[in-house]
């Protein structure tokens, strides 16, 4: 997930790691440390699907390649990819403009899914524990559905909106 993250960051254009690093945090997705960072990138220049080149002082600027540009559309648009993780999702929700709108509907009805089967199943083992557990623990379980629903709520928004062609973002 984190070197989707960072190709979709350079697929916007050539950055310092340090910006990357500070980028991947305002996206609110990790608080993640240098250390994760730079390892990160040199896996992804050992595999050409990003150069290097020298910046201001001792700053390296790091920009996709061709291939790395095709590898993040492949990862970004795989279907096989996890909508069950609330991050992985959140990750592919970031870069959902350089995809087509028929792919991210896909994407989103699938999210979808997830959550109103998980809140099936949560609303089922609330029945079944009502009279095992104490109140905090029951509040602690509905404010869980109620999230979902609230979700659920919020991707048929996405939907609809993407279904009558409002989103507006193109692929570059």
């Amino acid at each position: 997930m984190l070197e989707m993250a960072i190709l979709g960051l350079l697929r916007e254009g050539p950055m310092h790691g340090y910006e990357v690093r500070h980028r991947l945090v305002d996206l609110g997705f990790w608080r993640i440390s240098f250390g994760s960072v730079y390892p990160a990138l040199r896996r992804l220049e050992k595999a050409a699907r990003i150069e290097v080149r020298p910046g201001s002082g001792r700053r390296k600027e790091y920009m996709l390649t061709g291939e790395g540009k095709e590898y993040f559309q492949e990862i970004l648009e795989d279907e096989s990819s996890e909508v069950e993780n609330s991050t992985a999702f959140r990750v592919r929700l970031a870069f959902f403009k350089y995809m087509e709108p028929d792919t991210r509907i896909g994407f989103l009805e699938r999210r979808k899914l997830v959550l109103k089967n998980r809140i099936a199943n949560s609303r089922s083992s609330i029945h079944k524990a009502a009279d095992r557990v104490d109140r905090y623990t029951s509040s602690l379980m509905q404010h869980g559905v109620r999230s979902a629903e609230a979700d659920v709520a919020w991707l048929d928004e996405l939907i609809e909106s993407e279904r009558d062609g409002a989103a507006g973002a193109e692929i570059s």
